[in-house]
């Protein structure tokens, strides 16, 4: 069973994941909760890296799935979800809280239910001056709960002007303005009641009259929707207007079971709300006992955030600087269990060649995962790198044997994929605000060691282009020089022997001279290629000069000097036999084998080399045909 979710940690998802999953694994489902954490500042890259996060769930391999897509902040991707669902999966799926397509749909009863809410006002408290907050301007829910607004306006007689509307945004950043535009249009005379469309806006506009000395109810009485949590504790305590999210899963999991079976049903089904008075609009008096539950509330939420902050900072400093998963786990793992209640946690990334991939290249996820951080049963597993396709999610040795909740967690820094995470809980346990800045330290150390594999990656080019021959591909002579000492400590150090051959090339200048420099190239890296062929034993050539070649390999012997000679003649035999060009690829070689402590210098073990390689050169020079 998928559910796909963003902003887990929030009131409302909470309920409503603990209600469907309780249900669901109750009824022998496991539950996978595909959770989308939404925006850190909106930013068009990190955008991008959420829209991706739409290919992960391998829609077409759920029983049945459910959309809570009005939680998205990102709208673009809740859109590729849906049209992912529509185009991969083949079960029931329902939608909570917003209209699918044609999914069947379970909806808040938002034509009715701010009535309850207006009535009450009206009736109870017999007034007629409202100002009212609406949502979104053009969101579904704030188009239906204004429209529910003007008909229990109408009526009564009253009709809601243009002056008394404002549309905020649903969250709790818009106070002030709210509070400036009512007190800016209304001559700095507050309304009887400010009836909101949802609680976070009410607790805003409620601190925001605050701060600037208005007290509640007494100068003006505010009221919410959806009756959060927060409400409950807030000074005043506000009115609100309550959606039972509990029956609300449950007929999404009625129509589930409907659809399953094969019956026909209804395609929305809606669920009323009910209106929840208290302080803040006067039907609740102040007491000791609320004001202490308040301020207990306060400080115990306030030293519960100020933990989770201080171990957040502490745990992003400490795998910022993680160079590999080994180092990140043990970061880790030493703030992971801040999760209260967390069983299994597991980081499981794209098949990506990190160290050469741009970001614009790294979207949507890999046919094969790896998985690299496991967690089970909260010990850390060492040295874990597990290959699995990517529609299992997870091993299966770690999957439980009794069906339960997993949430599943796209990580990506901005617009970059990198993979997902996985974690569980025990009983009463769930995603706190912990869990988002940990996953987001995640994030930055994945870049951080992809941004260290890619320098090295860099580095590493850029040694080799330092000690390579562009022509023929060969070390150049800065890599020869390089290398003859590397080796020459270690025959020293570990009593091997080290062969130098010296490969001068043969009429270079003839072919210049009579064909151009450009088949002089030629017949260089015709002998570049000889050398390569004849080599068998990690032999590395080298070119460190214009016709200077040399060779070097460790341990070899006379029978190893007498292979490497005899394939290197017959790849040049073949060459001039079977070559239309006019001219012959010939070399002259001499070498020695350098042994330990043989009381003779690098220097004269090279020029010893190099004097052989002359005198063979001396002896071909008037045999040797380089023309055709």
């Amino acid at each position: 069973m998928a559910i796909i979710i963003c902003g887990s940690m929030v009131d409302y998802q909470i309920q409503m994941i603990n209600h469907l999953t309780d249900e669901m694994s109750k009824s022998g489902y496991y539950s996978i909760i595909f959770n989308w954490f939404g925006g850190y500042g909106n930013t068009e890259e990190f955008e991008a890296g959420e829209f991706n996060a739409a290919y992960l769930p391998e829609y077409a391999d759920y029983d049945g799935i459910f959309l809570c897509l009005d939680t998205f902040t990102n709208h673009d991707a809740a859109e590729e979800v849906l049209n992912m669902v529509k185009k991969n999966s083949h079960c029931p799926v329902i939608s909570i809280r917003r209209e699918a397509d044609d999914y069947n749909t379970v909806l808040i009863d938002d034509e009715n239910s701010m009535e309850c809410m207006i009535k009450h006002l009206i009736e109870h408290h017999h007034f007629k001056d409202l100002f009212y907050v609406s949502g979104i301007e053009g969101h579904p829910d704030a188009v239906k709960r204004l429209a529910c607004v003007r008909r229990v306006f109408n009526e009564y007689g009253m009709v809601l002007e243009d002056e008394n509307l404002i549309h905020g945004d649903f969250w709790r950043n818009q106070g002030d303005s709210i509070v400036d535009t009512i007190l800016e249009r209304r001559n700095g005379k507050l309304p009887e009641a400010i009836v909101c469309a949802n609680d976070y806006m009410a607790i805003a506009v409620c601190h925001s009259l605050q701060e600037r000395g208005f007290e509640i109810p007494r100068d003006v009485v505010v009221t919410g929707f959806d009756d959060i949590n927060e409400v409950r504790y807030t000074i005043p305590s506000i009115s609100s207007v309550r959606i039972d999210i509990k029956e609300m899963a449950k007929t999404a999991i009625k129509m589930f079971y409907a659809l399953r079976d094969g019956k026909k049903i209804e395609k929305y089904e809606y669920i009323p709300g009910t209106i929840v008075p208290r302080q803040s609009c006067g039907c609740q008096e102040f007491s000791t006992k609320s004001l202490t539950d308040a301020v207990r509330n306060y400080f115990s939420a306030w030293s519960g955030q100020r933990h989770e902050f201080l171990e957040s900072c502490f745990m992003s400093l400490d795998t910022a600087v993680a160079q590999d998963f080994e180092e990140l786990n043990h970061s880790l793992s030493k703030y992971i269990f801040i999760n209260e209640y967390y069983k299994d946690f597991f980081v499981v990334v794209n098949d990506y060649k990190w160290e050469s991939m741009e970001n614009d290249e790294m979207h949507g996820y890999t046919d094969n995962m790896h998985v690299r951080t496991v967690f089970f049963n909260t010990e850390l597993q060492k040295k874990v790198d597990i290959t699995i396709p990517r529609r299992e999610l997870l091993p299966d040795e770690f999957i439980s044997d009794e069906p339960k909740a997993y949430y599943v967690i796209p990580l990506h820094f901005q617009g970059a994929s990198f993979g997902y995470t996985v974690i569980d809980y025990y009983p009463g346990g769930t995603i706190n605000g912990f869990y988002e800045s940990m996953h987001i330290s995640i994030c930055n150390a994945l870049e951080h060691m992809r941004s260290l594999k890619r320098n090295a990656a860099l580095i590493d080019k850029l040694s080799s282009m330092y000690v390579t021959d562009v022509l023929t591909g060969l070390k150049n002579r800065h890599g020869f020089e390089l290398e003859t000492h590397r080796m020459y400590n270690i025959i020293q150090t570990e009593h091997r022997t080290m062969v130098i051959i010296g490969i001068d090339m043969d009429g270079l200048k003839v072919i210049n001279d009579n064909f151009g420099h450009p088949e002089g190239d030629f017949a260089l890296c015709v002998l570049a290629d000889a050398i390569r062929e004849a080599s068998f034993s990690d032999e590395i050539g080298f070119r460190v000069g214009g016709d200077e070649f040399q060779v070097l390999a460790l341990d070899y012997s006379e029978n190893s000097v007498a292979k490497f000679v005899k394939r290197f003649e017959t790849y040049l035999e073949d060459f001039n036999k079977n070559s239309k060009k006019p001219y012959n690829v010939c070399a002259s070689y001499g070498y020695c084998i350098c042994t330990p402590n043989a009381g003779i210098t690098l220097t004269e073990w090279l020029t010893k080399s190099d004097d052989r390689m002359y005198a063979m050169k001396d002896k071909n020079r008037a045999t040797r045909k380089i023309l055709k």
